[in-house]
Order: structure tokens, then sequence, then C-alpha cells
């Protein structure tokens, strides 16, 4: 009967290895699923954020784009030759060149 009593225990054991091995087989499926998921979704709020941080340096950038064409027509505004003459007229007190005070360089 001793035999029959190694058997089955050796039976017994050899169903608790194989079902611990299964058991750490399926936590280690699980445990690489749920890293591999955390990392799906880290992966998709890095891309997120990136989409806002675009977004933002674009609009931004439309932001200096508007900026520098309104500075470009007010420095034109400022060079305009009958707003410089108004200003040397009236501020300055200037007079208009006569014929003889006009040197032509050739």
């Amino acid at each position: 009967m001793s035999k029959k009593k190694k058997k089955r225990t050796g039976k017994k054991a050899a169903t608790r290895n194989w079902r611990q091995r299964n058991i750490s087989t399926i936590i280690a499926v699980f445990l690489w699923l749920l890293f591999s998921g955390f990392g799906y979704v880290w992966c998709r709020v890095q891309v997120v954020q990136l989409g806002y941080k675009l977004s933002d340096a674009h609009r931004i950038h439309t932001q200096f784009l508007n900026d520098s064409k309104k500075l470009h027509l007010e420095l034109a505004r400022l060079k305009a030759p009958e707003r410089v003459e108004r200003i040397a007229i009236e501020q300055l007190g200037l007079n208009r060149p006569r014929k003889e005070q006009i040197v032509v360089l050739r």
C-alpha cells in the first residue's frame, strides 16, 4: 500500500506543480497585458499633450504673424513722406527749400 500512496502523492505533487506553473503563467500574462495597456495609454496621453502644445505653438505663431503685419503697416505709415513733411513744417519749423538751395549730385 505504501507504493500506491507514493504514486498518489507523486500525482498530487505533479498536479500541484502543474497548477502553480499555470497560475504563474496566468499571472505573468495578466501583468504583461496590464503593463502593455498602461504603456499604450501613456503613449496616447503623450500624443494628446503634444497635440495641445502644437496647437498652442500654432496659435502663438499666427499671433506673431499678425503682430508683424501690423508693425510693418505702422512703419510704412510713420515713414510716409507726407507725414515726415508735415512734422518738419509744423513741429520743427522747417520750410521747403528754395531753388538756389537745391544741389543735384551726379
